[in-house]
């Protein structure tokens, strides 16, 4: 079992596999396990269940997870984390308003942490199941959550801003597709900072204000085949479990070679860290009109720039 990412993207693997031992170093490691299963449980997942544990669950907990709500095998404090990781992967909008409170009653201060490590475990995974899919690999958290190296992050959190920075980093794919397709998961996740967000690259290099603003970009400009296929990519990794068919899979490696794919994947994954902030309800835009313009500097970090960095 082998990860493209060793390849075409190492720096992200390295980040990735120390941000998840971040997050096991703060968190319940049994929580952690019990959330890991229940993801790969919904995400139609079941290359996950044969991976490493992430901590100690009973053989019962293990076969009544599903039935979690009303099983006897669980405390509460384990089913208000197995309610907030369910929200938190079938639609994070509904954290706020529904299981956080609970949840954060129960864990108290661990609930940050928890909430960063349910980003792992789900866009982690979902990030997993479409490479497997798209370069013939079987990715498990087992490729990208163990082995990591050098310091080990108290935060958790500046762990996984290192794995953005080293997403950032990977600058192959045009900034239009890529502006496009962060501007389709903003949408779905409900982010508000992110929609109030637009690239200066993608600006600068050729992409207007009406395109990137559009719910359907192909009804206003000529796009690529390529840049379609990969917006419906977003649609097929993140609403509902992940799940490729043979007609997108062709469409996405005619047009993109492996380097391109897994960058193109990464940047999915480094997009969906807005559900951590929407699930706080710690998302509001920073601008009360227009917008804010960003740029990705040489480290891989996002940069907020005024209207002089736009070249037109």
């Amino acid at each position: 079992m082998s990860d493209p990412r060793e390849v075409d993207a190492p720096e992200v693997l390295a980040a990735l596999a120390v941000a998840s031992e971040s997050v096991r170093a703060s968190c319940d490691n049994t929580l952690l396990e019990l959330a890991r299963r229940r993801v790969a449980g919904l995400l139609n997942n079941e290359a996950e269940l044969t991976a490493k544990s992430w901590g100690p669950i009973s053989e019962l907990q293990a076969a009544e997870l599903s039935s979690w709500p009303t099983s006897d095998a669980f405390d509460e404090r384990q089913k208000a984390a197995l309610a907030l990781t369910e929200q938190f992967v079938i639609d994070v909008t509904g954290v706020l308003t529904g299981p956080l409170a609970a949840s954060a009653g129960a864990l108290g201060a661990e609930v940050g942490p928890f909430v960063q490590a349910l980003y792992l475990l789900d866009v982690g995974q979902r990030a997993g199941v479409v490479l497997s899919v798209l370069l013939g690999e079987t990715i498990t958290t087992d490729t990208w959550a163990w082995g990591a190296s050098g310091e080990i992050p108290a935060d958790p959190m500046a762990a996984i801003m290192d794995v953005l920075a080293a997403t950032g980093r990977l600058q192959v794919v045009d900034p239009v597709t890529k502006e496009l397709m962060r501007l389709r998961g903003a949408r779905l996740h409900q982010c508000r900072r992110c929609q109030s967000v637009r690239s200066v690259a993608a600006l600068n290099a050729g992409a207007d204000v009406e395109l990137l603003g559009a719910e359907d970009p192909a009804s206003i400009g000529k796009l690529s085949a390529g840049t379609l296929a990969v917006l419906d990519l977003v649609d097929a990794m993140f609403v509902g479990p992940p799940a490729i068919d043979q007609e997108l899979f062709g469409r996405l490696t005619q047009s993109y070679d492996s380097e391109e794919l897994v960058e193109i994947v990464s940047y999915l994954m480094r997009n969906a860290c807005n559900k951590i902030p929407v699930a706080f309800g710690a998302d509001d835009a920073i601008v009360e009109e227009g917008f804010e313009y960003q740029v990705i500097d040489a480290s891989g970090e996002t940069v907020t720039v005024d209207a002089s960095a736009l070249s037109n």
